[in-house]
């Protein structure tokens, strides 16, 4: 048999989780102010009482079962449980308390085998963080009482864990002989696999740059999967920023099925996207799907463990076959799936989905980041938070008393702060934390607590509280990690209602390397990591962090990329150029055949100058326009994609940094030729400023860290849609005076030949 690990809570949650799910007491408190509220509880433990107490039980055939008790009183003979809450655990669910009730047995019945005692006192603790109050429910039980529920769990869980096991024999038979699937390496993936795998083979950190279509997806995927039938790692996560990262990771893992490999992966999906009940409360007395549903998983998950890849739809075909949650059925999956595909905040998010499973010792962890240079910004909207004081009233207008009550307490706060003295008449900064507000949000959730344990779907009856709860529930978890990249900003208005409380991260590097610590490997890739210090400060890597340009395999020549300076695109003189600027377009699309996508760095921009272009001009008879518009749907944007591929004469006009300006993949005749207007530089604002005067006092390089090298980026992302196989060829065009200096040029690729656009 296979040897396996599995921890105490997933054996509880398979064999002691019934009815249906209850989402209603699980968003608070956070993870931080759990561990907060077992510390406050282990304070008032005698000193014979010992805190994450480790046990450990091993069976016959390879089986671990492993946890830690969150204490153990060896004088007393007392195992506890503690969970935190902030409502009257009276009103916690019968099935809740029995499951917490389960674990605790567990452990208790480790500790009375291993310490080889007759008998001891279960206690189940609930600590409401905002009161402080305990409430303990306790029960002695002697320990063949306990050895039999022990086995009785494991009995049950034995059906499961054949399955199991058979497929991961299955897995590490068909690793012991996979091949990578292509006919051979590309020129420079066999590089980046081998360092892949030495990243993960000793546990550290690799920031990789390598120029677009050298195939790094399946290069980096591919070590990771040998390095799980060599025992380097347990669980693979590939998280990406946008879709088409996702489809590609997937495309790329059906390959590898094909080839051989039996692993199994599952790529998850945001619950808004995937729910088959909108608009439904996730509680058996409103949704379908969530009724009975942990009576009916058993079932689903040994279906959906069978298919290689479990992507969006064949969840939601799962989902309707059995009638459960296909969300909540991909989590329950989470620890008996060997690859992870998501988006980056399944790792990085507050909370993070993955984040239990990967603080877990036994569970080698090792993240493959997909165009990593998206993460910094990416994490500052993921670790910044925003409270309008509008939500708050349109809230409290439809909102019981017990909750208009706790809203009153947060709008004189708001108001408070709202008549004090700001330095700007629409916007002030603070260094800390207004006295008083953390403390009136948490009283809001804990009353919405309360008001959701007597009716499971109060809140989605009243869409303007569930918004404002939601809102506040991230701003708390926000709150949790304040810090000196932090500001608590306010905004306004004329308007009377118009204030606005922003927490802004200014740099979430110390955020991100918390997140990765726990992690055995990371592995960051895409093609624009330069410069390496700006990238691994960004990123909160480590200082020994591995750092690896890889050459291209393209020749110099397959991209012919021109560079037009004698037309300045700063913001103040682009109404004295764009007659120019049209006029090197026109000429541009006149003489270069195929498809091409020219970048603006705003839509106003882009608007102004296209109407110049085609003013007096027979473009649009010699080629489709495609324009790109703020807001546009998934439909619209995709009708591109389709054009390009069936048509040979399009010209595109996109905004440069969007969801056309990188990731997406246009081989062959899909694309000939780019144009880039500008530099990239991000807008000239109140935030970027505010991250230019941050960035020089940590660093010293305040333009360049805001502004310089993430515009470059974009530009340089820009270029590299065009060269994504090794024969194709195409042709780019960059413009702007500023690519005569050197801190700029320095910051293209440097594997193409760049050389001066004359025009005709």
């Amino acid at each position: 048999m296979t040897e396996m690990t599995i921890s105490v809570t997933e054996l509880t949650a398979f064999c002691h989780r019934s009815g249906d799910i209850d989402y209603r007491f699980r968003p608070s408190p956070t993870g931080v102010q759990g561990t907060e509220g077992h510390q406050r509880v282990y304070r008032n433990r005698p000193a014979s009482y010992q805190p994450e107490f480790p046990v450990e039980y091993h069976l016959e055939g390879g089986l671990t079962l492993r946890g830690r008790a969150d204490g153990y009183d060896r004088v007393a003979g007392i195992v506890e449980e503690i969970k935190t809450c902030r409502v009257h655990p009276n009103t916690i669910p019968e099935s809740i308390t029995r499951q917490h009730m389960a674990q605790a047995r567990l452990y208790a019945a480790m500790i009375a085998q291993s310490e080889d005692l007759e008998e001891l006192t279960v206690r189940l603790t609930w600590f409401n963080i905002d009161d402080e109050s305990e409430v303990t429910l306790e029960q002695v039980y002697a320990r063949e009482e306990l050895s039999e529920f022990l086995a009785q769990s494991l009995q049950k869980f034995s059906a499961w864990l054949a399955s199991v096991t058979r497929l991961r024999q299955a897995r590490d038979t068909s690793i012991e002989k996979f091949k990578f699937p292509h006919a051979a390496f590309r020129a420079g993936q066999r590089d980046i696999a081998e360092l892949v795998y030495k990243c993960i083979d000793q546990g550290g950190q690799l920031l990789l740059e390598a120029p677009t279509g050298i195939g790094k997806t399946a290069a980096v995927l591919f070590p990771a999967i040998k390095a799980l039938g060599s025992g380097k790692h347990e669980r693979i996560a590939f998280l990406t920023a946008k879709s088409v990262g996702r489809k590609m990771a997937e495309d790329t893992l059906h390959l590898f099925h094909d080839a051989g490999y039996r692993g199994g992966a599952i790529s998850l999906t945001a619950k808004e996207k995937i729910c088959l009940s909108p608009g439904k409360a996730c509680h058996g007395d409103d949704c379908p799907y969530a009724r009975n549903y942990y009576d009916k998983l058993p079932a689903a998950m040994l279906a959906a463990i069978q298919q290689p890849v479990l992507r969006r739809q064949e969840l939601e075909e799962l989902g309707r076959q059995f009638e459960v949650c296909p969300y909540q059925l991909a989590l329950d999956l989470l620890p008996w799936i060997d690859v992870i595909v998501g988006d980056l905040h399944y790792m990085y998010g507050l909370p993070a989905v993955l984040g239990a499973s990967v603080e877990d010792p036994d569970q080698r962890w090792s993240a493959l980041i997909d165009e990593a240079h998206n993460l910094p910004s990416r994490a500052r909207g993921m670790y910044s938070a925003s409270l309008a004081k509008i939500d708050v009233l349109k809230a409290r207008a439809t909102s019981s008393t017990v909750i208009a009550k706790s809203l009153n307490r947060i709008n004189r706060l708001m108001l408070d702060l709202q008549k004090s003295q700001w330095l700007e008449p629409d916007f002030e900064s603070l260094p800390e934390l207004p006295p008083g507000l953390v403390e009136a949000l948490k009283r809001f959730v804990s009353d919405c607590g309360e008001e959701q344990a007597g009716d499971a779907s109060v809140l989605h009856r009243q869409p303007d509280l569930l918004g404002v709860y939601f809102s506040i529930l991230h701003f708390l978890r926000v709150a949790e990690n304040w810090g000196e990249d932090f500001r608590f900003e306010l905004s306004r208005n004329s308007g009377k209602q118009s204030l606005q409380l922003q927490l802004n991260c200014l740099d979430p590097a110390r955020l991100l390397a918390k997140q990765q610590e726990p992690l055995h490997s990371l592995t960051a890739f895409s093609a624009t990591l330069s410069p390496r210090q700006w990238m691994q400060s960004a990123l909160g890597l480590r200082a020994e962090t591995v750092y690896r340009r890889q050459e291209s395999p393209f020749c110099a020549d397959q991209l012919q990329v021109s560079i037009a300076t004698h037309i300045d695109t700063r913001f103040k003189q682009r109404a004295s150029s764009m007659v120019d600027l049209a006029v090197v377009l026109r000429q541009w699309l006149d003489s270069v055949p195929g498809n091409c996508i020219v970048y603006f760095p705003s839509y106003r921009y882009l608007r102004d100058t296209l109407e110049r272009v085609l003013a007096g001009n027979d473009l649009q008879s010699q080629r489709s326009v495609w324009v790109q518009e703020p807001q546009q749907s998934e439909e619209a944007r995709a009708e591109l994609l389709v054009n390009l591929e069936a048509r040979q004469n399009m010209a595109a006009f996109c905004i440069l940094g969007g969801v056309f300006g990188e990731g997406i993949d246009l081989p062959g005749e899909r694309l000939a030729s780019v144009v880039v207007v500008g530099v990239g530089l991000p807008q000239v604002n109140r935030d970027t400023e505010q991250l230019r005067e941050y960035f020089e006092r940590q660093y010293g390089h305040g333009f360049n860290y805001a502004y310089l090298y993430p515009g470059m980026q974009k530009v340089d992302q820009a270029m590299g849609r065009v060269i994504r196989r090794l024969d194709d060829r195409g042709q780019a065009l960059i413009i702007d005076q500023r690519y005569r200096l050197s801190e700029y040029r320095n910051l293209l690729p440097p594997w193409w030949t760049y050389q001066s656009f004359q025009g005709s």
